[in-house]
């Protein structure tokens, strides 16, 4: 099933290695926070005029969770 909020098929570079991941581990932790803090502004002033409302909230939404749980991830 195609998870079009927390795992969109076309983020998916090899079988289990998203985009994502790879820009993590490019970033330090400050940098990744900020880049998912510009992704839920993003998403948030966008909301409805792109994709549905909700899903546009729920992107947002998403990327406070995958700063947790790819920070991890970040060099530095």
């Amino acid at each position: 099933m195609n998870d079009v909020v927390k795992s969109p098929k076309h983020y998916q570079i090899i079988e289990g290695v998203e985009s994502i991941d790879i820009i993590a581990s490019s970033m330090t932790c400050e940098q990744f926070k900020g880049f998912c803090l510009g992704n839920i502004i993003k998403y948030r002033m966008r909301a409805g005029n792109k994709d549905e409302l909700n899903q546009d909230i729920d992107k947002a939404n998403f990327y406070v969770d995958l700063f947790n749980m790819k920070k991890y991830l970040c060099r530095g």
